[in-house]
């Protein structure tokens, strides 16, 4: 009755205006647009019952199943639309097929990174300001694109991570409550007294509790013995990992001069 309405409307609107065009085009048209309408109340509707039901698990994901919902209804929509046109469904369907599987082809970087953006931004293994390592690279999310994950290096360089490396790499996050352990090896001289070098690399780390997480205690680990030399690490956890090598440059420079003072009294 709605598309019959319609239809008639539009005879009478096309008919003042000159022009003639087949009844039945017209009702074809009025279907199509009343599908069409159909379809954007669909959608809306079983989007909203989807980002409610799935809201309670995360926003992201509710917001990407709502869109996918979307997406999806509309494409069923415009199919039967362009049936009641007389286009054959199948063909419609062979078609699509057709040119989404070259649109995949073409753009298969562009569209593995836009998709990799959607798992980054959903399931969020890391945020805005988090110290991570991808391979070889470490630094601080400064940005997440649509493309890229940007960091920025300790030393202010600034990288740009595909987001497909991404989601198939191993990626640390650093960022944590307790802060960030790092390890400073060291390599001394077996003549010296242990108890000495682990006593001095203790008071060393003690004197930059500024950098280190409050109540943590710095700690000593041998990690080799030689023939001629004893191989420790000084084991920190620092608040802020940008300082991580600034922090150990400092702890060598000041372990070589009170090794060196420690060599002396010994050899005397």
């Amino acid at each position: 009755m709605l598309v019959r309405q319609i239809t008639l409307w539009i005879s009478k609107t096309v008919s003042q205006a000159g022009v003639q065009v087949p009844v039945e085009l017209l009702l074809k048209l009025a279907t199509v647009g009343v599908i069409f309408i159909a379809t954007w109340i669909v959608s809306r509707i079983l989007g909203s019952f989807v980002s409610r039901a799935v809201g309670r698990l995360s926003q992201n994901v509710a917001r990407q199943a709502k869109r996918t919902i979307k997406w999806l209804v509309w494409l069923i929509g415009i199919l039967v639309g362009l049936d009641q046109l007389g286009l054959e469904l199948t063909v419609l369907l062979v078609i699509v097929t057709l040119s989404g599987m070259a649109v995949i082809i073409a753009l298969r970087d562009i569209l593995s990174n836009a998709a990799s953006h959607e798992a980054i931004t959903t399931y969020s293994p890391f945020k805005l300001g988090d110290w991570i390592q991808v391979g070889k690279c470490f630094g601080r999310v400064v940005d997440i694109t649509l493309m890229d994950t940007i960091l920025m290096t300790p030393d202010n360089e600034v990288v740009y991570i595909p987001n497909s490396k991404i989601t198939q790499t191993v990626v640390i996050n650093r960022t944590t409550p307790g802060g960030t352990r790092i390890s400073v090896p060291l390599t001394v001289d077996e003549t010296l007294d242990l108890s000495k070098v682990e006593k001095t690399l203790l008071e060393i780390g003690t004197e930059l509790s500024e950098e280190l997480v409050p109540d943590s205690k710095p700690e000593v680990r041998v990690t080799n013995i030689g023939g001629h030399f004893i191989k420790l690490a000084l084991l920190l956890k620092i608040t802020n990992p940008a300082k991580g090598r600034l922090i150990a440059s400092e702890v060598r420079k000041r372990a070589k001069k009170r090794l060196d003072e420690i060599r002396r009294k010994t050899s005397q």
